[in-house]
């Protein structure tokens, strides 16, 4: 449902985002050709040495490229380390870190470039589905043996993400905390998430996997400023109220984190997660993302997995 183009979780603006990717990839660049180049430099000159011996200008060559092969190796290394060792708090290192971790271009959203359905505008107007047999009903349910990841009894299955993981909000709240990339960001709603889980059967990894990546661990301006973890157009119920548009709709305005997590699941959970929903393709994070949601957006459904995925793995360092 949201226009995504690559959203880097953990940067407080587009801008810090932008830039530090473009020094990011300087930097990897220089680490690869540089050295190259001064090899290719190193080895015209030992020649000309070979059939010069005596020419002291070439061993000093020699030597300030074997330097310059050695510091532009090194220099990158130690950003990306002095980065990952920095503390989180700090919003330049978080982001550092959050482009380096979800190996995505950082930009946030962007809502102008393709077309939304009409169909979209106003969540409130979709047809509900049929309620969804339990997963443990025979003549029901859609549990796809063999894929779930559990811990204990912790659960995260990317190929039905109506399975529930189990987890208690204080146990969320650990693994938020352990997970950083401005994870901890979403510590206070552990409890508005867990009990949207239930209440929609809309499993919390998956959950806050897709609100994390739209809006960059509730950084983005519409997050910030409306409380929308994700482009939301306004309905009847969640007007705009100034909260601003694109070509398509004025995104909505909630009155709260918790008001948006709670909306967020039941709409998910009625129009694509049971079937005879208006856009119900199946239980998958993939079916359930990329056919109407985020039409198309198959790298930010594999992103969504990452962060999703590597909450579930933090249950298993404080659990």
């Amino acid at each position: 449902m949201y226009i995504l183009n690559n959203v880097v979780t953990g940067c407080s603006t587009p801008g810090l985002s932008k830039v530090l990717l473009i020094l990011k990839n300087i930097l990897n660049l220089v680490q690869i050709i540089g050295p190259i180049l001064l090899i290719i430099s190193l080895v015209i000159t030992f020649t000309k040495l070979a059939k010069d011996p005596e020419e002291k200008k070439y061993i000093k060559s020699i030597k300030n490229s074997v330097l310059g092969i050695f510091f532009l190796f090194l220099v990158p290394v130690l950003v990306n380390s002095f980065m990952a060792l920095s503390d989180n708090s700090i919003d330049v290192s978080r982001c550092w870190n959050a482009i380096a971790d979800t190996k995505t271009n950082a930009q946030y959203i962007k809502t102008t470039d393709r077309e939304l359905s009409p169909l979209l505008v106003n969540p409130d107007d979709y047809e509900k589905g049929e309620k969804r047999k339990p997963e443990n009903d025979p003549n029901g349910g859609s549990s796809i043996e063999g894929t779930a990841m559990s811990y204990k009894d912790v659960v995260y299955d990317p190929n039905n993400v109506t399975k529930i993981s189990n987890l208690t909000s204080a146990q969320l709240v650990k693994i938020l905390n352990a997970y950083g990339s401005g994870a901890n960001n979403f510590v206070p709603y552990a409890s508005n998430y867990i009990t949207a889980e239930n209440k929609y059967h809309v499993n919390v990894f998956f959950l806050i996997g897709l609100n994390a990546l739209e809006s960059g661990w509730g950084t983005s301006a519409i997050a910030r400023g409306c409380n929308n973890l994700g482009g939301v157009c306004q309905s009847p119920s969640h007007p705009s109220n100034g909260c601003g548009s694109n070509s398509n709709c004025a995104f909505a305005k909630f009155n709260s984190l918790g008001d948006f997590i709670d909306y967020n699941a039941s709409m998910l959970n009625n129009n694509y997660l049971t079937p005879g929903g208006s856009y119900y393709e199946g239980t998958s994070l993939t079916q359930v993302y990329t056919k109407h949601y985020c039409p198309g957006c198959t790298e930010a459904a594999g992103s969504i997995n990452t962060i999703a995925t590597g909450l579930f793995n933090k249950a298993k360092t404080v659990m």
